[in-house]
């Protein structure tokens, strides 16, 4: 089971973002067109030892192709306050990292979901010189049109098959296979084995819808004993790649 963090305790906020609902969830954008909101888990994380993570968190969030989440991962060298700074392209919630974090070594995704279909965009290494990977996801993750509907995102990483897998599900359903990507990345050889810290990101470009994070863990996993047959999401890659 995962344990939910508490947003007043263990998570510093950036932005727009702001505790509502007597603290039990995060609003990360306003109701203004270009708004930015950004949380950050304030405990490092240390993959050492091939130690593997997963990561859950519920959101809401409209169906506009300008309304985009991230998830990120970045080391803890670099200076946490720039998650409060703007990002001149609203329509990414990774564009901060290409202006205020060229140098640093990050990974990161951004998807966004509309009538359009889902995509995702991937982002490993330094934002200057590292390209951006963009997918497409298929399945039916369209919320309602009055925003009401809840839909949920986990994140696993398995340190021996060096690999990320992302799901999403609607609030209501159990199943929580399909749709989803994955991509390669050895987060040990990126960061030498040391620390890193996890924030997630949003704006809402010209939409000026809000978006709201309802719950969020983080929990570290150790390795899986050989003998144990691999996690039954490891399928072959169901989406396209593409780079620009």
């Amino acid at each position: 089971m995962f344990k939910p963090m508490s947003f007043d305790k263990e998570v510093e906020l950036f932005g727009d973002s702001k505790l509502i609902n007597e603290g039990s969830s995060i609003q990360l954008t306003n109701s203004v067109s270009g708004s930015e909101g950004r949380v950050v888990y304030k405990e490092p994380i240390n993959l050492s030892n091939s130690l593997s993570f997963s990561s859950y968190f519920s959101f809401s969030m409209p169906n506009e192709t300008d309304d985009v989440m991230a998830f990120v991962m970045v080391p803890t060298s670099l200076d946490l306050s720039l998650f409060g700074n703007k990002n001149n392209n609203s329509s990414s919630a990774l564009g901060f990292l290409f202006e205020h974090a060229k140098n640093e070594t990050v990974v990161a995704f951004e998807f966004d979901i509309s009538k359009r279909g889902n995509r995702a965009r991937i982002l490993l290494g330094k934002p200057e010189s590292s390209e951006v990977r963009n997918l497409s996801f298929e399945g039916d993750l369209l919320m309602m049109e009055n925003g009401g509907s809840t839909l949920s995102c986990m994140i696993d990483y398995e340190a021996s098959l060096k690999r990320m897998m992302v799901r999403f599900r609607k609030l209501g359903t159990r199943k929580m296979l399909d749709p989803f990507f994955d991509f390669s990345v050895d987060l040990g050889e990126l960061w030498n084995g040391g620390e890193f810290m996890v924030g997630l990101s949003s704006t809402n470009g010209n939409s000026s819808e809000e978006h709201v994070l309802h719950s969020w863990s983080f929990d570290i996993r150790h390795p899986t004993p050989v003998c144990v047959p691999p996690p039954m999401w490891m399928h072959p890659q169901p989406s396209d790649t593409s780079k620009r």
